[in-house]
């Protein structure tokens, strides 16, 4: 179990019930958190100050969060900098990455891919099965799904969170950060696919070990917690000066041997040396050549085949107007009852689901679930070539 509580405010505002609330979760053995409500055109120095002072993590305990829901006036950009401080501060304060709470509507209106690197808490009040991710993010680490629920010993409305514990035999954007994580700290060298196999199953269960939590093997909130920990730097005193050697002829430097960009992009890993890498890289190159670059990039985003496959459409899918419309055209080609059933498949549930299903959502929600890939292929074999080809034509128009 686990519960966030608000600390703070602004630069000035200390939550009357923090103090009571911390101290009474950890008594209850409930797994805590605290967030600070940003107040973009106040100090930002302040704010940090005044959530370091006013919580104190622990062991255990889960990252910052930073709730993002005002712009204070601020452009996208400026929003974003000015958060980016104190995320930077607290981070470095806790050795912790801080969490971003936030609801799609307010996000979406930014229309900034900004920030999407720190861990999602996203509230969105839906009966849908999965909430919708906006911005650049690819998937939630915590979902808000109700401000309407009730607890045992607390009165009046509260709002519900989910948490998705992930083990093997899943397959999803969650398992990729898993993976990311465990390869940091030196317990994964395997491809960060988002594959929950075996190799993923032992590198886990290896870290869990050396953090004394229950070696299960399944990636639940309290390991998820201690992957989000990072490790104190430890600085190496420099060894005593070395008498000078005598020189020595300078042997012919081996040939740097060319190293595939395919291959080097598949470990990418956002560290610093990766980055300032490719910073350099793109000074490299010219801006016509760039700029080639950037459009097979983006044509990339639909599969060059002559295929094109309903999974692919899922995997590819950016909420574009023109996506949404070549959908919208699918779906009014496929009879009331093969979108019944697809729906059934979608949901893995063995009777008709109440409401209808439309095809916009199964790709905002698509995850590459062995169910929504089976639903889907199944799908596929429902439509006739003729209108296969026809959607193709709409989705390769929608760049």
């Amino acid at each position: 179990m686990f519960a966030f509580v608000k600390s703070t405010e602004g630069a000035t505002l200390v939550s009357q019930t923090f103090a009571r609330n911390w101290a009474g979760m950890k008594a209850a053995g409930i797994q805590r958190g605290a967030y600070h409500f940003f107040r973009p055109t106040s100090s930002v120095q302040g704010q940090i100050d005044l959530f370091l002072k006013t919580v104190k993590l622990a062991a255990g305990d889960l990252p910052a969060v930073l709730d993002l829901e005002t712009t204070g006036g601020l452009n996208a950009d400026e929003l974003c900098d000015r958060a980016t401080i104190w995320l930077e501060a607290v981070e470095k304060a806790t050795l912790m990455r801080p969490i971003i709470y936030t609801y799609p509507g307010f996000w979406d209106n930014l229309g900034t891919q900004r920030l999407a690197d720190y861990p999602l808490w996203i509230a969105h009040y839906t009966s849908a099965e999965e909430p919708w991710v906006p911005g650049g993010w690819k998937t939630w680490t915590f979902w808000q799904y109700s401000d309407t629920s009730s607890v045992s010993g607390v009165s009046g409305n509260v709002d519900a969170n989910i948490f998705e514990s992930v083990r093997e035999g899943a397959i999803n954007y969650k398992v990729a950060d898993i993976q990311k994580q465990l390869r940091s700290k030196g317990f994964y060298q395997g491809a960060m696919d988002g594959k929950f196999g075996t190799s993923t199953t032992a590198a886990l269960i290896s870290f869990q070990k050396s953090q004394n939590l229950n070696a299960d093997g399944m990636a639940g909130i309290k390991t998820w917690a201690a992957l989000m920990q990072k490790s104190p730097k430890v600085i190496v005193p420099l060894p005593p000066p070395t008498p000078t050697p005598i020189p020595t002829p300078t042997p012919t430097p081996t040939p740097v041997s060319a190293v595939p960009l395919t291959k080097l992009f598949s470990s990418y890993q956002a560290s610093a040396a990766q980055d300032i890498a490719l910073i350099w890289l793109q000074s490299q190159v010219s801006t016509s050549v760039l700029g080639e670059f950037a459009q097979k990039w983006r044509t990339t985003a639909v599969p060059p085949d002559t295929n094109l496959r309903l999974i692919d459409v899922g995997k590819f899918y950016r909420g574009l107007a023109e996506q949404d419309q070549a959908l919208d055209w699918l779906q009014k080609q496929i009879s009331p009852t093969v979108i019944a059933e697809f729906g059934q498949k979608w949901r893995a549930q063995s009777t008709a689901p109440i409401s209808p299903i439309r095809l916009i959502d199964t790709c905002k929600f698509y995850r590459a679930a062995p169910n929504q890939n089976q639903a889907l292929d199944w799908l596929e074999g429902q439509i006739s070539p003729a209108i296969l080809s026809d959607f193709r034509r709409r989705w390769q128009n929608a760049k």
